[in-house]
């Protein structure tokens, strides 16, 4: 029998929610609620209390160290068995406390934006905080667009009980959801897993069941989506804000310039992922894919174990950079990755980091499938990411979702070349990896178009009211026939994507689509160049690139690393040079 995928190791965090965990807990918010005082204490920021300002802002750095690291180890526990009551509730309390500290922030960020330009320059220029200088300029930019310390307090304490609590709810309930098929009882969090099987009716059962299952819980979905949505509308208006994208861009540090010109190239683009899908439905005997297809496989394949797979991605890393491949083998070996597929399990794939510990943590469920071995490479990406930036301070280790992908994408993409270049791959085994490569130029050309056109046309009807479970799938279908065309069987689309997707519940973000296609073509770019350099050659100035992903804008990180500029549609239509070439090389081993 093939070892079993295995379990993370938290104990290096917490040993449970006990007093250890508890106290750990008082004693951030007596910090903070001692923090909060100090800064209504020191007041106004001028010329004489930049020595009171430098030494809180340093002080609140440190505590927010704390309650990050306690934050995410609940929600690791969380998400590794969705019905665990104590970490449920441990969440819950940790909001409270962060919404405490986002009243002091709230304080901070509207005393950085009253202050007189030199005042502001002479506290960035504290040798304590030069380093923190982007942070402290968001803080500023963000009194802008906030509105008075009093409301922002208020707001985040409601947040607790309103966007956190409607996103908590939908995490239990999708993680207890289960849908039929074969006479079993499937986890929705395996429904993925399931649409990659050969058998195109096993993928239609699965889809058909597993959206049965989401329309049995379909008002409360919308419910949930309709209260985040109410309240983040809401919170724009008292804010000065009139497009809810306006948020996700200063979110991602990028402006809309640049989603403008990667979008319109996207748009340019998108033909590569239709023509692929055309390709791919003659080859499956179909005149159309239907959504359940568009991860189907070329042919079967044996699951992978999970030694191969490890095997796999250490051998693709160390063909790309020995460090690469040296710390992937420390996370397998410390008891970092969590791949069990289990009942239980929160859907989906993420990698969570301690700010205070400089370690990362993955979080998967391995079931052999090849899509499984990219997100682990995916996943073990940003972890390298993290760990190239241990040590740095805090505040420049929080980088925007639009560069949190670059390392990523890197990593899998490695996977993919090296299992290309492999002699021994006959003509399947090369049409499956570009069938892969390929599915995911139709995620990140088509698939999350359609979630942001999707996001953005329910946010234009909830601004006039609530929507309906009917207006939802209605506007679901709507969309994706509308970016995926004549590619996409009308009778087959997926009307229920709205539910099953979790990025739609996200508290902490909204249009959690863009950033991902944002990501890959960087990533590619990143790729592109280090191709043309060497590997070896451009693997310091890729770690200082991944170093500096908090301390400036995309733009700006994108100029100083690689000299380019993201406002020109050139960069991104370079960036697609990679996927012309995988649809060229698969047009050819069709043909053949």
């Amino acid at each position: 029998m093939a070892p079993t995928p295995p379990r993370w190791d938290l104990t290096q965090w917490f040993d449970d929610f006990g007093s250890t965990f508890d106290a750990w807990l008082d004693d951030c918010a007596e910090r903070l609620d001692a923090l909060d005082a100090r800064f209504a204490d020191i007041g106004p920021l001028t010329a004489d209390r930049l020595d009171g300002w430098s030494a809180a802002l340093t002080d609140l750095e440190a505590t927010l160290l704390r309650l990050q690291h306690a934050r995410v180890y609940a929600g690791a526990r969380a998400a590794t068995d969705t019905d665990d009551a104590r970490a449920s509730a441990a969440q819950a309390r940790i909001e409270r406390i962060a919404a405490a500290g986002e009243g002091t922030e709230a304080r901070i960020i509207d005393a950085l934006g009253a202050a007189p330009a030199a005042d502001f320059e002479a506290l960035c220029a504290r040798p304590e905080l030069a380093d923190a200088r982007h942070h402290l300029s968001r803080w500023r930019q963000r009194a802008r667009r906030s509105m008075t310390p009093a409301q922002e307090r208020l707001a985040a304490a409601l947040s607790v009980d309103g966007i956190s609590a409607w996103s908590r709810l939908y995490s239990r309930v999708t993680g207890g959801l289960r849908f039929e098929l074969s006479g079993e009882p499937i986890p929705l969090a395996w429904l993925r897993g399931r649409l990659q099987d050969p058998d195109p009716a096993t993928r239609a059962a699965a889809l058909g069941n597993a959206s049965a299952a989401l329309a049995s819980r379909g008002p409360t979905f919308a419910a949930a989506l309709n209260g985040i949505a109410g309240a983040r509308l809401t919170l724009d208006a008292a804010r000065g804000l009139d497009d809810p994208l306006d948020e996700a861009l200063f979110g991602a540090a990028i402006d809309r310039e640049t989603l403008d010109a990667m979008m319109a190239v996207v748009a340019e683009k998108a033909g590569i992922a239709r023509r692929f899908l055309r390709l791919k439905a003659k080859l499956l005997g179909r005149e159309r894919l239907g959504w359940s297809d568009l991860r189907s496989p070329l042919g079967a394949a044996e699951p992978v174990p999970w030694p191969e797979a490890r095997d796999l991605v250490v051998g693709a890393f160390e063909r790309h950079h020995p460090d690469l491949a040296a710390f992937a083998r420390m996370m397998f070996d410390a008891g970092r990755i969590e791949a069990e597929p289990r009942v239980g399990k929160r859907p989906g794939a993420f990698c969570t980091r301690s700010y205070l510990e400089g370690g990362s943590r993955v979080f998967m469920s391995f079931t052999g499938a090849a899509a499984d071995i990219r997100t682990l490479a995916h996943e073990l990406g940003h972890a390298f990411h993290n760990h190239v930036m241990r040590g740095m301070r805090v505040w420049t280790r929080q980088y925007p979702m639009t560069l949190a992908e670059t390392a990523s994408i890197v990593a899998e993409t490695l996977v993919s070349d090296a299992q290309l270049a492999d002699p021994d791959a006959d003509r399947d085994q090369r049409l499956r990896v570009l069938d892969a490569r390929l599915g995911q130029v139709v995620v990140y050309l088509l698939d999350i178009p359609v979630r942001l056109a999707f996001e953005r046309a329910f946010y234009a009807e909830r601004a006039r009211g609530e929507v309906s479970v009917e207006r939802l799938c209605a506007l679901m279908r709507e969309t994706q026939l509308e970016i995926f065309g004549d590619a996409l069987d009308p009778a087959a689309t997926h009307p229920w994507f709205w539910a099953e997707k979790l990025h739609f519940y996200i508290a902490g973000r909204r249009f959690y689509n863009f950033p991902y296609t944002f990501g890959y073509l960087f990533g590619q770019g990143v790729l592109a160049r280090s191709r043309a350099v060497g590997p070896q050659a451009f693997h310091p100035t890729y770690v200082e690139l991944l170093r500096a992903t908090g301390s400036g804008t995309a733009e700006a990180v994108a100029a100083d690393a690689l000299g380019v500029d993201l406002h020109q549609r050139r960069f991104w239509r370079d960036a697609l040079t990679g996927a012309e070439a995988d649809l060229k090389a698969f047009e050819g081993l069709v043909a053949g």
